[in-house]
């Protein structure tokens, strides 16, 4: 358990392993298997499942004295015990993100793919010509658009 709220452990705490976290980005993401730019997404999820843990675990709990205050019969001990199932579950659950990255990375990763692939199908090919006077372009294009008006007028059949 830990006697803190999420938002004092994220604006109190995460400061202080940013850095740390940071630092070993290389190393961890290398060792685990994530790619570099989803490691923070994949420590992201971590702290989340953690901070769900803590919430639940005992000797702080707070969601434990939650439901006490909801239903003032039961004792703490018998909230503790109905607890026991879901705290095996998000102990689990921490070991499976920590261990399976692809877990937390594969929707960012699959996000990203689809981004990138968007990305690449709206590229534009005159803007690869930046080298090109735009005035010389712009009058190539009125010349085209001169020369197909000519012939669409050549084509049709005259009146007599």
């Amino acid at each position: 358990g830990w006697p803190f709220e999420w938002p004092a452990i994220i604006l109190v705490f995460l400061p202080i392993f940013f850095p740390v976290v940071d630092a070993l980005k290389p190393a961890l993401s290398q060792s685990l298997g994530i790619p570099p730019d989803l490691f923070m997404v994949w420590f992201g999820s971590l702290v989340a499942v953690t901070m769900q843990t803590a919430y639940l675990s005992p000797p702080v709990a707070m969601s434990a004295y939650y439901l006490k205050q909801v239903v003032k019969e039961w004792s703490l001990g018998t909230i503790y015990k109905g607890m026991f199932e879901f705290m095996v579950l998000q102990c689990i659950a921490i070991a499976i993100v920590t261990f399976v990255p692809s877990i937390a990375t594969w929707f960012p990763e699959r996000l990203q793919a689809e981004s990138r692939a968007i990305q690449t199908e709206d590229v534009d090919d005159s803007m690869n010509r930046l080298e090109e006077d735009p005035y010389k372009a712009g009058q190539e294009q009125r010349e085209e658009e001169q020369d197909s008006l000519e012939k669409d007028e050549l084509s049709k059949p005259q009146k007599k």
